[in-house]
């Protein structure tokens, strides 16, 4: 009887271990942001065809009141399709299709329906092409066709982890990653105050990551970060606020303008940016920026994964934030310590997969100058790894043995919690 119980448990264990090891499912990069679009038709010159993929919620394509109607994408080249998000205004599609197609002539379905909801619809998909369209056959009210976004996601081939080494703790710990970069100031910032991008030089497409300060903060709050997560494959653009004094409502739209204006470089000319963001983006922020981190993960789709470090943000409600996100506070904070505010955040986001460290320190721990950089680094770096180019390879540094180390020396970590395996 003994045997068979150790044997049992050996078993389990092995089943909890593979369990572990387990990887995502790949994440797909929004492909269609920016991207040229045309429309069978638009029912008047407000409503253009480009305005269904520009990433601005509060802009739309509408068609002439008839049937059938579509709207195309141009992804540029040909990728694997993985989903397509579509946003409909009150007029939307009753019947429709999702086609692709490698040359704009010949299509194929790879999705069809004749009960469409409106709203928002979420759809998996699995095909591939360059050109993507919506193809309406019956209309859902007595108005034509209109999206306020058209959004499709997948991937161009490359592998997550292309040109990066495989991390260890000692190149994580480092103060940068194997990457090269370069900085650049944003000449004409819209919507917040001052922006730094600093970015690989090295050829292909990253993420992009947002970094908001907090109350009375600058671009120096989150200096030290910036070089690290661009020296790990990321496009880091570090605000400035509108200012000093903007609250975290007001930090969560900055972040969003910042990121709206990360990706319009990325698709510009004449710049160092050029054809650098990939179309997925992140955020991280200290503080009212790590309450604004909370706010746009809640309000704007496009943010993928975030990153709040001693957030604030009184009386708010985040249960509804389903984007995995990481904690980060300080055990000594009296301004904003973990059981006001991230705690109570984390337990109300069923939803989401989630990571809470508490670290020794007070309020300014996460900030340049405070803390223990070469973990809070490793655990970021690790983090949007994972989520925003699903890179497998730093899971252990979450999830698996790597992370024992840390987790268990009390004077590197007071609290952790986690939702693992991912």
């Amino acid at each position: 009887m003994t045997t068979l119980i150790a044997l049992a448990t050996t078993i389990g264990l092995a089943l909890a271990m593979l369990t572990v090891a387990a990887p995502p499912a790949a994440a797909a990069d929004l492909l269609s942001q920016g991207r040229p679009a045309t429309a069978s038709s638009t029912e008047s010159a407000s409503t253009p065809a480009p305005a269904a993929v520009d990433g601005d919620p509060a802009t739309r394509w509408s068609s002439t009141f008839s049937d059938p109607q579509w709207l195309t994408v141009d992804l540029g080249a040909t990728a694997t399709l993985s989903r397509v998000v579509l946003r409909w205004e009150t007029a939307y599609a009753r019947t429709f299709r999702i086609q692709t197609s490698d040359d704009g002539t010949a299509w194929t379905t790879v999705h069809s329906t004749t009960v469409g909801t409106g709203g928002v619809q979420t759809l998996d998909v699995n095909g591939s092409g360059r050109y993507v369209r919506v193809h309406g056959t019956r209309r859902g009210t007595a108005y034509g066709y209109s999206l306020w976004e058209f959004q499709v996601y997948g991937s161009r081939g490359t592998s997550p982890g292309e040109g990066i080494p495989a991390p260890s703790t000692a190149s994580l710990e480092a103060a940068d990653g194997p990457l090269t970069t370069a900085a650049y100031t944003v000449p004409d910032p819209s919507g917040y105050g001052s922006g730094t991008v600093t970015y690989p030089t090295a050829g292909g497409s990253y993420p992009g990551v947002v970094l908001m300060p907090g109350y009375q903060g600058t671009q120096q709050n989150l200096q030290w970060l910036a070089p690290r997560l661009a020296s790990w494959g990321f496009v880091v653009i570090n605000v400035g606020t509108n200012t000093l004094t903007d609250d975290p409502a007001s930090r969560g739209r900055q972040i969003t303008a910042a990121g709206t204006q990360l990706l319009a470089l990325g698709e510009a000319t004449g710049n160092p940016i050029s054809g650098k963001v990939n179309g997925t983006l992140g955020a991280v922020g200290h503080s009212m920026g790590g309450g604004g981190v909370m706010a746009a993960l809640r309000d704007d789709p496009r943010l993928r994964a975030g990153v709040p470090t001693a957030p604030y943000y009184p009386n708010a409600n985040f249960s509804g934030v389903t984007d995995p996100t990481f904690f980060l506070t300080c055990q000594s904070d009296p301004v904003a310590h973990g059981n006001t505010y991230a705690v109570p955040w984390y337990n109300s986001m069923s939803q989401a997969e989630k990571l809470y460290i508490e670290v020794p320190g007070d309020h300014l721990c996460p900030m340049t100058g405070s803390g223990n950089k070469a973990k809070q680094g490793k655990w970021i770096v690790s983090f949007l790894s994972y989520w925003l180019r699903a890179d497998t390879r730093f899971t252990p540094f979450l999830c698996g043995p790597a992370r024992d180390a840390d987790r268990n020396d009390p004077s590197l970590v007071t609290r952790w919690m986690d939702t693992c395996p991912f």
